[in-house]
Formats: C-alpha cells, sequence, structure tokens
C-alpha cells in the first residue's frame, strides 16, 4: 500500500521541481533532486518484492525523509526575484515602448566571489540595445558592455 503512496508523492515532487525550474528559468540547482525522486521510484516499484524487511524500512525512512525535507529546502533557497520580475525590475524607469529580447541564463560572480546562475537579457528601445546581468538572489543587475 505504502509503495503506491511513495510513487504518487515522489511523482508530485518531481513535478513541483519541474514546475519551479521552469518559473525560475532554469537558474536552480535541483536536477539532483529529481534523480533522487525517480531513484527512489524505481527502488519502491522494482525492488519492493527482493528486499528484506530492514532495507525495506530503511528504503522507506529515507524516501519519506526526502520527500519532507527536499521541498523545505529548496523554496527556502528560491530566488528572491523570478525573471519577469527581474525585467520588470530594470525596465520599471524605461517609457514604452521597448523590447525585451536575448534572454538567456549565465553565470555571475556576487560580492564574495561565488559562482552561481543569474538571468541576462538584451532591451531594446529607439533602436539602442542594453544587455543586463540580473542576479535573482539579491535583486543586483548592471549593464553589460558590448
Amino acid at each position: 500500500m505504502y509503495i503506491k503512496i511513495i510513487i504518487m508523492a515522489c511523482l508530485v515532487e518531481v513535478a513541483f521541481l519541474f514546475f519551479l525550474q521552469y518559473r525560475y528559468n532554469n537558474v536552480l540547482d535541483v536536477i539532483a533532486f529529481i534523480g533522487m525522486f525517480v531513484f527512489f521510484m524505481v527502488l519502491s516499484y522494482f525492488l519492493k518484492d527482493q528486499l528484506n524487511k530492514k532495507r525495506k524500512n530503511i528504503a522507506l525512512f529515507l524516501q519519506i525523509l526526502s520527500l519532507i525535507f527536499v521541498p523545505i529546502y529548496v523554496t527556502s533557497t528560491l530566488p528572491q526575484y523570478t525573471y519577469e520580475s527581474a525585467i520588470d525590475k530594470v525596465t520599471q524607469n524605461l517609457d514604452e515602448p521597448y523590447v525585451v529580447s536575448k534572454q538567456k541564463n549565465t553565470f555571475i560572480k556576487n560580492e564574495s566571489n561565488e559562482i552561481k546562475k543569474g538571468y541576462m537579457f538584451s532591451v531594446e528601445k529607439n533602436s539602442k540595445v542594453n544587455s543586463y546581468v540580473f542576479d535573482p538572489w539579491t535583486g543586483n543587475y548592471h549593464e553589460v558592455q558590448h
């Protein structure tokens, strides 16, 4: 009985993590968690009859722990800004119309010289193109010189 519940909970968790990856434009590092939940689904489904009672209990304990603590960890480390809110912050002082293009992720270095992922995009207004790098965790951004 618990096997079906664990598999469904892992599927919900994987869908939640994919949604967060999409929402934050792939700046989160949750691929290891997704792989872990897929492993737990495979473990629950295929190895349920091959494990002895002690190993089943250990596997169940690890699955329940990860189902509880991974969402807490991921939501506590979410960036402050999504891609859309980053564009809104950068373009709040620009007059309409402007066009946002060339959106992508890039690696940025913060004040403590840590390298992490950030947003990079270009804003075009009256044939003038400005590119910006945005740190989604702090909200700091700067213009990139071409």
